[in-house]
């Protein structure tokens, strides 16, 4: 047999893989609602993954809810069952001056690398825990004062609500999940919590998600971008239960700051979210029509600013993006300062 040694595979032919038919995995609050505040932020940096240079409110969400899910483990007793059914600090709540001096002693004790000195409280302890958690990440307080008001909410919400609240937790950081035709749909519930008097059915059950800021400053978008997210997981809890949760609840924790701990809870701490089944559907259905869109802006790679008036003032002024953004100040842009 004669073998053609300059075109030994002449006539074989290899077809091409068939692309995979990968879907994405799309979270309610990192992807769908950051991408409704601002698909420019959005593409910056949960696409291209640049890093911002500050992370404020990353920093005071994250440490907010991560410390309440210490003090809800606290009360069951996960980290030591002798403790089970009590408070952290027993509401206990420490002066400024007393965490101010601690955080002093503690960055004198980290410069000079000596002896770290011990927490003056359980909330504190848990604060530092989920602090360090997050510097790890490069999120951290750009300043003192956010440091001590995200200890004094804490301390605030866990004297206040911790003993009628903390009982009735049934799970937290719930992980829901549902397969759709284009794309997973995912997000996590920061509380389930029992009805007084319930049984443990899921129907009973109440969905309560953490926010750090006030309920008289929020932008109406992003309020409008909480009730989305609350009536998506909502939809989410059925399909996993089969049946609808009782309540979607906001909290507002930032309605509890002020010189002393509310002695009851502010009227404006509260918001309950309507779930009626036609708000569910026209929610998913609007999840839906925004995975279309960020697809169109992937493919694109053109990511828009948010309109002026739909997202806050707050936010474009801590953004990297703003200094050649005409979404700032009402629309008239940020305007430049040279030497």
């Amino acid at each position: 047999m004669t073998i053609n040694r300059r075109k030994p595979f002449q006539g074989f032919s290899i077809s091409f893989p068939k692309t995979p038919n990968i879907k994405r995995r799309y979270s309610v609050t990192q992807d769908i609602v950051a991408f409704r505040r601002c698909a420019r932020q959005y593409g910056a940096f949960n696409v291209h993954k640049y890093a911002p240079a500050y992370q404020t409110q990353a920093y005071f969400g994250t440490i907010l809810h991560q410390v309440l899910d210490r003090c809800h483990t606290h009360f069951h007793g996960k980290f030591d069952p002798s403790i089970i059914g009590t408070l952290p600090d027993n509401g206990r709540i420490l002066k400024d001056e007393e965490i101010l001096n601690y955080f002093d002693d503690l960055r004198q004790a980290e410069r000079t690398k000596s002896a770290k000195p011990t927490p003056p409280s359980q909330i504190v302890k848990y604060f530092i825990e989920v602090e360090n958690g997050l510097k790890s990440q490069g999120i951290r307080a750009i300043t003192k004062d956010i440091r001590l008001k995200a200890v004094r909410l804490l301390q605030y919400f866990n004297t206040l609500e911790g003993p009628t609240l903390y009982q009735r937790v049934k799970d937290t950081e719930h992980r829901l999940q549902a397969d759709r035709t284009t794309h997973i749909l995912h997000g996590v519930v920061d509380l389930l919590v029992d009805t007084p008097g319930s049984t443990g059915n899921p129907a009973d059950c109440e969905m309560w998600d953490y926010k750090g800021s006030s309920l008289l400053n929020v932008n109406p978008k992003d309020l409008e971008n909480y009730e989305f997210q609350m009536r998506v997981y909502a939809k989410l809890y059925e399909l996993k239960h089969g049946v609808l949760p009782r309540k979607a609840i906001l909290y507002f924790l930032n309605e509890l700051d002020g010189p002393t701990c509310p002695t009851q809870r502010p009227v404006n701490a509260l918001l309950e979210v309507s779930i009626t089944p036609s708000e569910i559907d026209s929610a998913v259905q609007e999840f839906a029509q925004t995975v279309i869109q960020i697809e169109q802006a992937r493919c694109n790679d053109q990511w828009n600013p948010a309109l002026t008036g739909t997202i806050s003032e707050k936010d474009c002024a801590i953004c990297d993006l703003r200094w050649d953004c005409t979404t700032p100040n009402g629309g008239s842009g940020i305007t430049l300062r040279y030497p």
